[in-house]
């Protein structure tokens, strides 16, 4: 299990220097949410490495090698989604290393500190968007899933305007949710992310082991 994560991030590691680049470009072109940047910033490239990790086993032929050894499919699957978790904090330690530096010699508008909120939050998201995602991934492979991948990425952006919406027409439930305190909606919403993510697991471990190599 620990060889197949450590594979997931050597073949990544070409993405630091642009994750970097990312960073940078939308720390600018989204300076105007404020404090919310680093949520942002860590949501959109966290998943980008989600995205980009199925390129490079296309590349590879990293299915085809993987199934041809005595490894367990659900280890191979496991390993996917414990890299999400390591990309998300690779990310968030790049941000929260670059945006100090930003505030002071770039735009006053950019927040100089990243809040451990914001980093959970967007690891919930990530999370939560890979869970959609990898099971599509192991059922089809990189080529055929990259467009719904996609969808997935721009929508998600279109379904949390909704839900922002949604909850600020219900004031019922949006002084429910703030009646809840931080730790009792942090917890929750990890209960809810863990959740999702066990049951995306068990699918795309049921789904990949019906493909043929």
């Amino acid at each position: 299990m620990v060889n197949l994560v450590l594979k997931e991030l050597l073949v990544q590691k070409r993405m630091l220097g642009m994750a970097l680049i990312y960073i940078l470009l939308f720390s600018f072109a989204m300076s105007s949410l404020g404090e919310k940047l680093p949520l942002a910033i860590i949501s959109a490239v966290g998943y980008m490495f989600v995205m980009y990790g199925g390129a490079w086993d296309v590349k590879a032929d990293a299915d085809r090698l993987w199934n041809s050894l005595p490894i367990p499919k659900w280890k191979i699957v496991a390993a996917k989604y414990l890299a999400v978790l390591i990309y998300v904090a690779a990310v968030a330690v790049l941000t929260w290393v670059t945006l100090p530096v930003l505030s002071r010699v770039g735009s006053a508008k950019i927040p100089s500190v990243v809040r451990v909120d914001h980093a959970a939050a967007a690891a919930a998201v990530v999370v939560g968007l890979a869970s959609l995602y990898l099971p599509i991934y192991f059922a089809l492979g990189y080529m055929k899933a990259r467009i719904l991948n996609l969808l997935i990425f721009v929508g998600s952006f279109a379904l949390a305007s909704l839900l922002q919406s949604a909850l600020g027409r219900q004031p019922a439930w949006q002084a429910w949710v703030e009646g809840l305190g931080p730790a009792a909606l942090g917890a929750l919403a990890a209960g809810c992310v863990l959740a999702v993510a066990s049951l995306s697991f068990l699918v795309s471990w049921r789904l990949y082991a019906r493909r043929e190599f």
